[in-house]
Order: C-alpha cells, then structure tokens, then sequence
C-alpha cells in the first residue's frame, strides 16, 4: 500500500519525492529560487503527501505529470523574464543554455528515478521503467543532434526536432519489436513500444512548447 496503515505517507517517499522535485527547482532562476524556492518546495512536499494518503499509483502518476507539465511551461517565461533587460544577443545565448540545461536536468531526473526505482523495486517508479529508459537514451542523443543542427543549419527548429525524435525513437522501437522476444523471452514489446511513443511525445512536445516563446525575444542582429 502506498500510505501507511497510520494514515500518514511513508516518510522515506515522501523525502526522495521532495529532492527530486528540489532538483527540478534549479532549472529556475537564482533570484526567483530565493523568493519563492522555499514556498514551492513546501507546498509539493504538501500536495505529494496528501497525493499519497488518497493511494493510488495513477494519482501519482498524474501528479508528476502535472507537476513536469508546469516546469517545461514555467521556466523558461521565468529566464525570459530574468533576462528582459539585456540585449537580443544575450538573450539568445542564454536561451540556448536555459535550454540545454534544461534537458540535461530533464535528463538527469529521469536517469535519477530510473536507478532509484531499480535499486528498491519501487512499483510506482518501475511501472514507467521503460518510458525513463527511452526518455534517458533519446534524449541524450536527440538533444545533441537537435542542438548542432540547429546552430549550424538554417533548418527549422521544429521540424528537426520531429524528425530527429521520430527516428531515434521509431528505429529501435521497430527493431526491438522484431528481435526483442528471440533475445529475451520475457522482452515485453507493448511495454518497449509504449515507452519509445512516450518518449517521442515527450521530447518532441518539449522542443514546440519551447519553440512558442521564441517570439518574445527579439533575434540577435
């Protein structure tokens, strides 16, 4: 059961659950963190707890999703922000970091709950085993690949992240689909399959949402 039998979350959960959502927290800026860093910290660890006192794995799941949602939308209007009164220059550069630590971040997290999920048999993690293992291995790639074309093309930003995520993601979908039960007779193919679409979905989306707040600060002459 995810709560106890006391009514109160497993206090050890509800710690990891909060240092994972702190490291999401430094993709804000420092100014921002110092304000409300605090408050927002609290107020997860909050809603996380009583997330878990109503049990449910989907729950959860939707919580982490929701809270993710609101840290691709939010941070970067929060650099924007922080960066209002530099110029064009600046703020593309600085774009372009906020963007490539964000992934790293992103990445990170995922490659964090991964291991952690594995070290202790967390179900709640390691029913989303092959969705992280997809988000880590594509994204590392993807990104990179995104991130030189980009600065060495004129191609569209959007379109290069489409069709970089769809065949990093599609290609070994296919491939595993094919060979994964020959190799291992425990491969679970709807489990891989479902886990390259979500990671597609995921980094594709990430790099559109990204792209809609280009308009807000002026291209560097």
């Amino acid at each position: 059961m995810i709560a106890s039998q006391t009514g109160q979350p497993p206090l050890a959960t509800l710690n990891w659950a909060t240092q994972v959502y702190c490291l999401l927290l430094r993709g804000y800026p420092s100014a921002f963190r110092a304000e409300y860093g605090t408050q927002m910290a609290q107020l997860f660890r909050d809603c996380y707890g009583a997330e878990m006192k109503r049990g449910g794995r989907q729950r959860l799941a939707l919580f982490w999703f929701r809270t993710l949602i609101d840290f691709i939308r939010t941070v970067p209007q929060e650099h924007l922000d922080n960066l209002g009164k530099e110029n064009s220059r600046m703020k593309n550069s600085a774009r372009d970091a906020v963007a490539l630590f964000g992934c790293l971040g992103i990445i990170a997290v995922a490659f964090f709950l991964l291991r952690y999920g594995l070290k202790h048999e967390t179900s709640a993690i390691l029913m989303f085993g092959n969705v992280l293992d997809a988000l880590v291995v594509t994204g590392l790639l993807g990104n990179l690949i995104v991130f030189l074309l980009v600065k060495t093309t004129r191609l569209d930003p959007v379109r290069v992240a489409l069709w970089t995520f769809l065949i990093l993601n599609g290609l070994p979908a296919i491939v595993l689909a094919l060979v994964g039960s020959r190799i291992d007779p425990q491969f679970r193919t709807t489990a891989t399959l479902v886990g390259y679409a979500a990671s597609f979905l995921f980094w594709f989306g990430l790099h559109w949402v990204w792209s809609q707040t280009k308009g807000r600060v002026q291209p560097a002459s």
